[in-house]
């Protein structure tokens, strides 16, 4: 995560030889600022066949929310220190491997999933975290991830385990539950190459929801050993649940995150989006996951 060295300069050299050799008529645009990204995408959807983000997750979510649910699509060149949405798509990390599947990849069209709270309202790719996974996102700034790349995420959830208080979550879905640790994912991935929702599709018309119900601090640990090596969520089965729709909610005051950008507070309303998104993937890529059943 994050090794690759291309500049700004090297990359826009690389996509426009691509482009020019496919005959493809490019415009660049640079970001100057938060949100600038999803005015640009806006902008460009229906307008243009297709955009071509140079950016890491956040920029992404950002271009997503600009043209979800529109003719537009996107291919993605990875350049942030984390690109968890191109590593499920089978998106090499490479400037030139990537460019190359603006001509020689796949056009497919994945879910996604949309999140409402009082503050703000934003498509997602990936996953949508309540409580602790929030306060993990949120203090993984920039400079954080640069520092440590794909050790992050669980650098911060270690340091926050001990002192974390785990208001108690509620989520209405098919039914009620309760649980202290919260992720709704359309993705397989969450904080870099770390696998929770194993189940997880991108192509399946459903959200998976999965519910840590232990309070205990210890309890935790297997969730980012775990995740951290890849292995496949095996804790408390009875608490991954796939949906097309979910609410949760708190007593206590707790962020909410999607795609590792903070979006506000629960309560939050979170659906399913089926096919919202036209996305160039590796050729031949296929969907992960499979029907759960507990």
């Amino acid at each position: 995560m994050g090794g690759h060295k291309e500049t700004v300069e090297e990359i826009i050299e690389v996509v426009t030889e691509k482009c020019e050799r496919a005959k493809i008529k490019l415009d660049v645009e640079f970001t100057k600022y938060p949100k600038h990204a999803i005015e640009i995408a806006t902008g460009a959807r229906d307008k243009y066949d297709l955009v071509i983000v140079a950016g890491g997750d956040g920029t992404l979510n950002e271009v997503i929310n600009g043209i979800a649910n529109s003719k537009t699509t996107l291919a993605i060149i990875p350049f942030g220190t984390v690109n968890v949405l191109a590593l499920e798509l089978g998106i090499p990390l490479g400037v030139k491997e990537a460019s190359e599947l603006i001509t020689k990849g796949e056009k497919i069209e994945i879910d996604l999933g949309y999140a409402e709270t009082k503050e703000e309202s934003r498509y997602y790719s990936m996953v949508l975290g309540a409580g602790f996974g929030a306060l993990v996102a949120k203090d993984a700034t920039s400079e954080f991830r640069k520092k440590w790349g794909g050790f992050a995420y669980p650098i911060l959830g270690t340091r926050h385990l001990m002192t974390y208080k785990w208001p108690k979550i509620h989520v209405k879905h098919s039914s009620t539950s309760t649980g202290y640790f919260v992720i709704i994912a359309n993705s397989r991935l969450i904080w870099g190459e770390h696998q929770i929702a194993d189940a997880a599709s991108m192509t399946d018309g459903l959200l998976d929801l999965v519910i840590i119900d232990r309070k205990e601090w210890w309890s935790k640990m297997d969730l980012f050993f775990s995740s951290y090596a890849g292995r496949a969520n095996k804790f408390l089965p009875k608490e991954y649940h796939q949906v097309k729709e979910a609410r949760v909610y708190s007593r206590s005051k707790i962020m909410v995150e999607a795609d590792g950008e903070i979006i506000g507070t629960a309560p939050v309303k979170v659906k399913v989006v089926p096919k919202a998104l036209s996305v160039i993937a590796k050729k031949g890529w296929r969907a992960g996951g499979y029907k759960y059943t507990s």
